[in-house]
C-alpha cells in the first residue's frame, strides 16, 4: 500500500502485517474531476489504467467528501464507469481489504446467468449489484441487453449494439434508464446478439429479483 502521509495509519483498520510505504509527497493527490492512473511493474510495462471520474460516485449520496471510489468487481474492465462506485464501508474506503461493494458471478458455464438474485440496491454493502454473465454461439456478435419490469415495460438498457466476443459480463445496479431505483419485484432480462455476418440472431433470457429490507 502507497500513502502520502501516515495519517492513513490511524484512519483505516489495516493489518499489523501489511507493507505501508510512506512517500511524505503532496503530489500523489488526485484532481476530482478525473485523472489517469497507471500501474506499472519494475520493467515499465502497463499491469493496469484507468481515467477515473468523480461521476462514478453513487448519486444517492449527498456528499462523497472523504469517500473512496471502489471497483464493484477487480476482474471486469476498469474503465467501465458501471464497474466502480463509493465505498459503503463507515471509513469511507477499505485500503488492503476486501472492496465493500465486491460483486462477483461464479456461474460462467450457462447460456446466461445471474448472480446475486435475488440482489437488494440499498447501499448497505450487501449484494449491492448483480452481474449478468454470458456465453454465445457465435465468435463475435453485437448484443443488446435490456430489463423489463413484469408488465413487460422497458425500464433499462444495459448495452445497446456493444460489440462483443462469445462470452460477457455486464453489472446492473438496480436503477432504471432516468436513474431511479426500480421497485421490488421481478425483473426479466432479455439479451439480443446479432452475427450480421453470419446471418444469426440468438436470443437469451432470464430473470432477476430486485428485493430491499422492509
Amino acid at each position: 500500500m502507497l500513502a502520502a502521509d501516515s495519517s492513513v495509519d490511524n484512519k483505516y483498520r489495516l493489518d499489523e502485517n501489511v507493507n505501508i510505504t510512506i512517500l511524505n509527497v503532496s503530489s500523489l493527490g488526485l484532481v476530482n474531476n478525473g485523472e489517469l492512473i497507471l500501474l506499472k511493474d519494475v520493467k515499465g510495462n502497463t499491469i493496469d489504467s484507468v481515467w477515473y471520474s468523480d461521476k462514478w460516485h453513487n448519486d444517492n449520496f449527498v456528499s462523497t467528501r472523504n469517500i473512496s471510489l471502489e471497483r464493484i468487481n477487480p476482474k471486469l474492465n476498469g474503465n467501465d464507469p458501471d464497474n466502480w462506485s463509493s465505498s459503503v464501508d463507515p471509513a469511507g474506503a477499505t485500503p488492503t481489504q476486501q472492496n465493500s461493494i465486491f460483486t462477483d458471478n461464479l456461474n460462467t458455464e450457462s447460456n446466461i446467468s445471474v448472480s446475486p438474485n435475488p440482489f437488494s440496491p440499498d447501499n448497505d454493502g450487501f449484494e449491492d449489484f448483480t452481474i449478468i454473465n454470458y456465453n454465445l454461439t457465435q465468435t463475435t456478435s453485437e448484443v443488446r441487453i435490456k430489463i423489463f419490469d413484469s408488465k413487460g415495460r422497458l425500464v433499462r438498457t444495459l448495452l445497446n449494439n456493444q460489440p462483443s466476443g462469445s462470452s460477457g459480463s455486464v453489472i446492473f445496479n438496480g436503477l432504471s434508464n432516468a436513474g431511479e431505483a426500480l421497485r421490488i419485484g421481478i425483473y426479466i432480462i432479455f439479451l439480443e446478439a446479432i452475427n450480421e455476418s453470419a446471418g444469426l440472431v440468438e436470443n437469451l433470457k432470464t430473470v432477476v429479483v430486485v428485493a430491499r429490507k422492509l
